[in-house]
């Protein structure tokens, strides 16, 4: 099955550019993704996976969250890594100064790194001292 992709008049215009005799805009965007692809950049493995990840699992050390919050308030700050389903991840550097009792380790993991975390493929996040 075919899918409409809606772009810009401005985008249009550009892939115009690169169009030879009767391509079709979906012939220049293969043409493109070939050379992207063939230039080291690799394609994200399994597109069904990001559609899969549905849960989202928190590591927090092997500590409940309650725990894992005094020792945030304790230490100011953590590392978080944020597992991709394509296979990647990415180690961040959490500063929580300003956490209080009061705070939500969860809450503001999920308004912050973890933002859109189903679009992004994120499906695990795993917090850690050093």
């Amino acid at each position: 099955m075919s899918q409409v992709i809606r772009i810009s008049d401005n985008l249009y215009d550009r892939l115009k550019c690169h169009a030879e005799g009767f391509d079709t805009p979906a012939n220049v965007i293969e043409k493109i993704l070939n050379s992207y692809e063939e230039n080291g950049f690799k394609p994200i493995k399994n597109i069904k996976k990001i559609k899969e990840a549905v849960n989202l699992e928190i590591d927090y050390s092997g500590l409940s969250e309650e725990q894992f919050k005094k020792e945030l308030i304790h230490n100011k700050h953590c590392y978080i890594t944020l597992y991709y389903t394509n296979g990647s991840q990415d180690t961040k550097h959490w500063k929580a100064e300003k956490f209080t009792a009061e705070s939500s380790v969860s809450g503001n993991l999920r308004s912050g790194f973890l933002r859109s975390w189903r679009e992004k493929g994120i499906f695990k996040a795993e917090l850690f001292f050093k």
